[in-house]
């Protein structure tokens, strides 16, 4: 007979987590997206000396492939949950679309490669590292939901595991094996278990601290056809400005391949990334900043919207001239620490790192644009400058070599920067419209 006077233990609920400062969460975003910078440098550093220019180029031609497709496929979601004050649409609706949509770019990643002509290694490779990517899109659906919760610590937490560990093990893989595959093949599944073990788990809790159904096969099923449509209709902007955005990075790539094969990317994509691990200032203040936008954009007063705006371009401007007279100072030194030979494209980094200055305004005044809901001009503006780009290059790069290829990258952020500050000075007024399709989809929704 059991003892009625014994209480049944008490099941301790975890500690809910709290909103940060603006401050905080810059900090960490910032520190987060540094060390996972300094992790891809080290990388490519380490496949330029121990790889070699054609095996380097097969893993950029591999990022440069998949990475559209990728973005494409996220619908720039996360923008979508940051910004999503009122909670118009469930986590799970999130989930379930970047499931599908996920689903559908892993399988388009090898049918392109085929049909671009890459065979043998080179197509196993941007096989590999599509799907590193799938995980990368769902993990980031839940990072999102940790960027709504004002919490950049936890998702500085998920990508500094995720960059740093893969990264690591990817060098790691290929040093013990030689082999290229099987080093991106390592790095997905790095991906994979930060995916299982870290972002997994603390979305579920964050769910259930905002009161939503739990992260589960069963809550997936709740989600209806409708609103999936809608969500998608409403991202499709969205999805082919940040494709476009993806396109106007990497197509430079593509015409430098015509150059000297796979061995010209491996030499340009390297410096070229490097250079935009600079971007990650931006991309770091844009993540923290996402949600108070976001708030400012929910209100009748624009004045407070459009100050708020200003400082960070200002801001960027400032952050932007520091970059370009640092690469003009040290950038010689510092691509001749890699390998001696790059000292002969210092020039091309310094023109490269003025491109990534033009792409910190261009940044914040998309995410300002999106916050408003006012994503219809974005779609055009990366087009204008994927158009200006690839026409730059078909006439720059036979007479130029990379230095063309890094001009070229430079008139199409111009292009892009006037676009976008144009769609932002034209109708200011309407800042605080958002759309509500969603939430009209329909009248009711399942329970969970």
């Amino acid at each position: 007979m059991l003892d009625s006077t014994k209480q049944s233990p008490i099941r301790k609920q975890p500690r809910r987590l709290s909103p940060l400062s603006l401050k905080v969460n810059f900090a960490w975003t910032f520190l987060s997206n540094v060390l996972v910078a300094v992790c891809q440098l080290g990388l490519m550093a380490l496949l330029l000396n121990q790889a070699g220019d054609e095996a380097t180029g097969q893993y950029i031609i591999a990022l440069a492939i998949s990475a559209p497709i990728f973005m494409f496929a996220g619908l720039d979601l996360r923008t979508l949950q940051a910004t999503d004050s009122n909670g118009e649409v469930r986590f799970i609706e999130y989930l379930g679309l970047r499931l599908i949509c996920g689903c559908l770019a892993l399988s388009l990643v090898p049918v392109i490669a085929l049909a671009l002509g890459y065979r043998g290694d080179t197509l196993a490779v941007i096989t590999a590292v599509g799907l590193g990517r799938f995980f990368l899109l769902i993990g980031d659906t839940f990072n999102g939901l940790m960027q709504q919760s004002e919490r950049m610590d936890r998702v500085a937490h998920s990508i500094v595991l995720k960059g740093i560990l893969s990264s690591v093990v990817l060098g790691a893989t290929f040093l013990a094996t030689r082999s290229l595959i099987a080093a991106v093949f390592a790095e997905a599944m790095t991906r994979f278990l930060v995916l299982t073990f870290y972002d997994l788990p603390l979305g579920r809790r964050l769910a259930s601290q905002h009161g939503s159904e739990e992260i589960s096969l069963v809550s997936l099923r709740t989600v209806e056809a409708a609103r999936l449509t809608k969500l998608t209709t409403r991202s499709l902007p969205l999805a082919f400005k940040v494709m476009l955005v993806s396109l106007d990075t990497h197509v430079t790539r593509y015409f430098v391949s015509g150059m000297g094969s796979l061995s010209a990317v491996g030499v340009f994509g390297p410096i070229a990334s490097g250079a935009a691990a600079g971007s990650m200032v931006g991309k770091a203040l844009n993540q923290s900043v996402s949600a108070k936008l976001g708030r400012l954009a929910s209100v009748d007063e624009v004045q407070p919207f459009q100050s708020f705006v200003r400082k960070l371009q200002l801001f960027y401007l400032a952050l932007g001239v520091a970059g370009v007279g640092f690469t003009m100072l040290v950038g010689g030194p510092l691509l001749a620490l890699v390998r001696p030979d790059l000292l002969a494209y210092q020039t091309v980094l310094t023109l490269v790192v003025v491109s990534v200055a033009l792409d910190l305004q261009n940044g914040i005044v998309d995410m300002s644009l999106v916050a408003a809901r006012r994503i219809a001009p974005l779609a055009p503006a990366c087009g204008l400058s994927v158009a200006t780009s690839a026409i730059c290059c078909w006439l720059l790069i036979p007479a130029y070599g990379l230095e063309g290829a890094a001009i070229a990258m430079i008139t199409g952020r111009i292009m892009r920067m006037a676009t976008l500050n144009l769609a932002l000075a034209i109708e200011p007024q309407d800042c605080s419209t958002q759309d509500t399709s969603i939430a009209s989809a329909e009248p009711s929704r399942k329970a969970a």
